[in-house]
């Protein structure tokens, strides 16, 4: 056999080898393809995801320095840019008062019940340029935006306090026991020196006092001052304490979740006068030794056991009950909405209750115009 008779047996070997390779190598190339394809994918699906993300965090951050400037000044409206680790917000503040908008849908603009109301839109964009005058550029990059949209309602605090106890119900049942308690319409500053207002009732109801100054002992009547003779139990305006509660309790930075809660903490600074809104959508029984100052919310019973130095409002649902053993202050002022069953208001030993103007308007003007979240939407 000659040397050109071997290679052309060789030939069809070698020629199978070739397709052989080419069926193995072609499907490894279009997988790598396709590997790459979805690398690729995937690396620009974290990239979206990434922006998308970082529009949400800008939008968001934008509305909570919105609140935060609102929390500084409850009037402030306005336009304004807010930039957070590279990424923009534009964010828009209007108050609903003069707006031209029927915000709350009942048929008529700018009503009283929009007045409190303000509107917050935070756009956080990525990959978005504006104008001198503001208007969006179209660029030819992939952009991202993110939208919060918040609703913030300004507080008033207007809660009429004219009295060092209000009782709801003027046929409220009072245990009264000995003459060691004080109900003082006297205007009492927080150090206990003479306030600079006239003496207000010690008890006031919005109904006849009959009922309640036949509960009160002769030797007693001592023991509930103010204007109106004594006992001073007085015919006054009614104080709506449930919308008082429905105002106030949002704000509350304590809150008791339970039916029944024992607390002994404190509640806020007593002494240097830093207030707190403390809430509970229940009983509350206070263990003694309390300093407190703000407004003390209980939705249900308020029991008080041993020492309480109470600086502000204390407004209770149900009844509220001062055990005897240790010295109980409140300056300012103590309402109740009444018992369903046995006494409103029980008093037993050293308990003082004194009106004090200092103590409600350093309260009510703290908490006056305090912005508070309504809604809030993210899309």
């Amino acid at each position: 056999m000659t040397a050109n008779s071997s290679s052309r047996d060789d030939a069809p070997l070698r020629g199978s080898a070739i397709v052989i390779a080419l069926c193995i190598a072609v499907p490894l190339l279009v997988m790598g393809g396709t590997l790459l394809a979805l690398a690729a994918n995937t690396q620009r699906e974290l990239g979206d995801q990434i922006m998308r993300e970082n529009a949400r965090a800008a939008s968001t951050s934008g509305a909570e320095d919105a609140l935060a400037r609102l929390d500084a000044d409850p009037d402030f409206t306005g336009t304004y840019q807010f930039t957070i680790d590279g990424h923009t917000a534009r964010v828009a503040v209007t108050a609903w008062a003069d707006d031209h908008v029927d915000n709350d849908e009942n048929g008529t603009v700018d009503d009283s019940g929009e007045k409190p109301f303000l509107s917050i839109v935070s756009d956080g964009t990525i990959n978005v340029a504006y104008d001198h005058r503001g208007d969006e550029i179209v660029l030819p990059v992939r952009s991202y935006r993110s939208t919060t949209q918040a609703v913030a309602k300004k507080i008033d605090a207007n809660l009429n306090v004219a009295q060092a106890v209000y009782i709801d119900d003027p046929l409220a049942n009072f245990k009264l026991s000995g003459t060691a308690f004080l109900i003082s319409g006297i205007d009492t500053n927080v150090d206990e020196s003479k306030g600079p207002e006239a003496a207000r009732p010690g008890i006031g109801t919005p109904g006849l006092p009959a009922f309640i100054l036949a509960q009160i002992a002769k030797n007693q009547n001592a023991d509930v001052t103010g204007s109106g003779g004594t006992p001073s139990v007085v015919t006054v305006p009614v104080v709506n304490i449930k919308d008082a509660m429905t105002q106030f309790a949002p704000l509350a930075t304590l809150v008791w979740n339970t039916a029944s809660t024992s607390y002994g903490g404190n509640i806020g600074d007593r002494a240097k006068l830093i207030l707190v809104v403390a809430h509970a959508k229940g009983d509350l029984t206070l263990n003694g030794g309390t300093l407190g100052c703000g407004i003390l919310i209980v939705d249900g019973d308020l029991v008080v056991h041993g020492g309480l130095d109470f600086a502000g409002i204390v407004i209770a649902g149900g009844s509220a009950t001062f055990d005897g053993g240790g010295g109980k202050d409140v300056y300012g002022a103590l309402m109740c909405l009444g018992a369903l069953k046995g006494p409103d208001l029980a008093l037993n030993g050293s308990v003082r209750i004194r009106y004090s103007s200092q103590a409600i308007a350093d309260v009510l003007t703290k908490l006056k115009g305090t912005v508070q979240l309504v809604s809030w939407l993210q899309k």
